[in-house]
This record gives structure tokens, sequence and C-alpha cells, in this order.
């Protein structure tokens, strides 16, 4: 695969038909211009050769020509032109220029990664596509520019899962042909965050759809828990094993400890919600693995899990109450070790008391208290000393403080309790 034949091909469809921009006024007239921009505080546009600024704040809208989502600066135009005209050196100042003005813009971006691929760069060009992805994640033509320069960089795995994310994102049939070029799809799919394979006959729609559900969850518990698990989490996705829920079953619970996330899919096309919520439930094992090792008690883990699943504390509240009230709650501290050998309903119950354990420390101490909670976890300290150094209490507290929030918990709310 030639990067050059990529990249001027991707150009030329960017191009589109030349038209005027129009400016749409907030009093409703409109100004038909050769070209308009934004810059700063003002509206910027060049009719007949001459420049003219209009404030911002009298524009109500620009219409750009060809479709664009946004007006083009001039200099993200001539770098397309010039690029158009094989002179990527060109292409590449006027990108700069753009950038210069807007560090954020997308399109100067777009144009930066395709003039440094046609320069033979792709690794400057990996990095600037992903800036524009950063921005827009969901734009196809930053996706594909990514995608061009990791099959420059001869990964035609990674290259490939952009094409297909581009595709999704309304790209056209032009993919369709990189792909094509990439040749058949590999057993695997990688990203700088996963590593996704298959335990049985590969599925790449439903390895990508997973990838994509896969990074929400990341972003999420990375902005809830304060820290990104260890990079790269591997995802098996077992393509001739049933879908079930597996976040309780006895013989799955110990996955998360070999750093591996292992999900039964046969019967699936895409990510169900139920497939979601197993997904996040294993990430969060992953995230506090990664930071707390093997010295996060397991009351602690399940609860955090069950929390980033998107599971009903509410529920499990209500649930717990009467024994609350009858002083038959189980202490945290003999929750400590593996649920593997309870029995079925004792079972339930200790993941419903690790849920409803971890809620209440994020309603005493926020999110950030469950953090400091897993940092000095992860420094080696006991259970018991961990919780006294991040939250100020000792497990008699925490028992006796939780104890009295469920004692106060909606009686009329409480469901009838039911293995699960």
């Amino acid at each position: 695969m030639r990067p050059s034949t990529l990249v001027y091909a991707f150009v030329v469809s960017l191009a589109g038909t030349a038209r005027a921009d129009t400016i749409v006024l907030a009093n409703g007239q409109t100004i038909e211009a050769d070209q308009a921009w934004f810059e700063g505080a003002e509206v910027r546009y060049r009719k007949a050769g001459t420049l003219y600024v209009v404030p911002r704040q009298l524009v109500q809208r620009v219409d750009a020509a060809g479709g664009e989502p946004m007006p083009l600066d001039p200099d993200v135009r001539r770098s397309r032109d010039r690029l158009s005209a094989g002179d990527p050196g060109e292409a590449l100042r006027y990108a700069r220029l753009a950038l210069f003005r807007d560090p954020a813009s997308v399109p100067a971006l777009e144009a930066l990664a395709a003039a440094q691929l046609a320069l033979g760069h792709p690794d400057r060009a990996r990095d600037s596509a992903e800036r524009a992805i950063a921005v827009d994640p969901a734009r196809a033509q930053p996706r594909e520019l990514l995608g061009d320069a990791f099959a420059a960089l001869e990964e035609p795995a990674a290259a490939r899962e952009q094409y297909l994310r581009a595709l999704s994102l309304g790209g056209d049939e032009r993919l369709r042909h990189k792909l094509d070029l990439l040749g058949e799809g590999p057993a695997a799919i990688s990203s700088a965050r996963y590593r996704i394979r298959y335990d049985g006959a590969a599925d790449e729609p439903l390895g990508i759809a997973v990838l994509r559900a896969l990074d929400a969850a990341w972003d999420e518990l990375e902005a809830r828990l304060g820290f990104a698990a260890g990079l790269p989490v591997t995802v098996v996705l077992q393509t001739e094993t049933s879908f079930r829920d597996t976040t309780r079953a006895p013989e799955w619970a110990a996955a998360w400890n070999d750093g591996t996330i292992r999900v039964p899919v046969k019967g699936l096309e895409r990510p169900t919600p139920g497939l979601v919520r197993v997904l996040r439930h294993e990430l969060a094992h992953s995230f506090v693995a990664s930071r707390a090792g093997a010295n996060c008690p397991t009351w602690l883990h399940e609860g955090i899990a069950q929390w980033a699943e998107g599971g009903e504390p509410g529920r499990e509240d209500a649930m717990l109450a009467p024994l609350a009230r009858a002083g038959g709650l189980t202490d945290l501290v003999l929750l400590e070790g593996p649920f593997l050998e309870l029995p079925e309903a004792r079972a339930a119950l200790a993941y419903a008391h690790s849920l409803s354990a971890v809620a209440y420390i994020v309603q005493r101490n926020g999110q950030g208290g469950l953090r400091r909670l897993i940092d000095v976890l992860g420094e080696g300290r006991p259970p018991a000393e961990a919780l006294s150094l991040a939250l100020g209490i000792g497990y008699p507290e925490l028992q006796h403080g939780w104890r009295e929030h469920l004692r106060t918990a909606d009686r009329s709310a409480a469901p009838a309790f039911a293995g699960r």
C-alpha cells in the first residue's frame, strides 16, 4: 500500500465542488463570500479579492461550502490545494499556519496529518490524527487518516480498526477499498488500551463494537476513579460459548486476577445492555487490580465493580435494611476473602453487602475517598489500616455508620430477596 495514494484520494474527497460560503447575520440577512472563517471575536471573509471583517456577535452562523461542518480557515484550504497539486512541503506550512491561529482546529489537524503522511512521516501523522480525534471523536476523516498512518507504519490490525470506525461514523466507499487492500482481517484487534482476542471463530464486527463499548467504559471509569488500568487489558471474546451474566458466577469470579477479561458472546451480533454491563464490571476489576494488586478485600473489589456496572445500591439497601435493624448484617471484615466457597444464597447476600457498603463510602467520603482507599491498599497496607488512613475510620466505625444508614432505608421499597 502506498501512503501517498491514500492521502491524495482523501484530500480530493474533501475538496468538493467550489462554492461560496454563506454568512447568516443575526438580523436574518446573508452575505455570500468566496471564503469565510472565524478568527477570535470576528468573522472574516474574502470576496472578489477584498478582505472584510464582521464582529462575531452580529453573526448567527456560517454555512460553509462543500458541506463542511465548520468554515475552513483559508490556510487549511491552501494546504489542501497544495497537497492536491503535489507540493506536500507547502501543504505542511499552511497547515501549521492555521494551527498557530487555532490549535484545536480539526480541519487544520487533518491537513497537517495528510501533509505529514505525504512527506513520509506516518508517526507524526498518527499523532496529529489522534489530536483531531480527541477534539471531535465523532468525525470520520481523522479516523481514516489515523488508519492511513497505521497502514504506513505496517500495523494492519490497527489500520483496519480505524477504517471500520470511520465507516461506522459515515465514511464513504473509499474506505472499503482500503480495507480490501489490507487483506483478510486478523484473529485479534489491538488498540492502545486493549487487546481483543477470540476463543473460537473471529467475529471482527462484534470485536470492533465491543472495543468501542470498552473505550466508553474506560473513559468513565478513569473519570470516576481518578486513575487508569495498566495497559493494555486483554479481552477474550468466547464466540463458541453462549452469552450469560458471568459477573457473579463462582467459576468466573477470579477472572480478573490474571489480568484477562473473558466474556462469552455466542449469539450476539452487537453489544447488548447486558454485555455492556458485564464489560463494565470486569473492566472495573482490571482497574482496581492494577492499582491495589491482590491487597484489595473482595467486598471492596466486588462493590466497586457493581457500582461501575451501574448497579442499584438503593435496591440493595432496601433489601439489607431488615437485616440491619435485626442486627444480622454481616461484618465486612468477614467478607475480605473470596466468595468462591459461599453457597449461592450467601454469595448473593455478600454481593449485596459489597455494593451497599461501597455506595455508603462514596456517599460519606465521595469518590475521592474511594480513590484514596484504593491508593493506600496499593501501598500494601492491610485493609483495616488502609480504612483508617484513607477515610479516617476503622472497620468498627464503618460498620456502625453503614448499619445506621441502612436502618433508615425505606421499608416500603424492600423487595423480596432472591438469589442472583
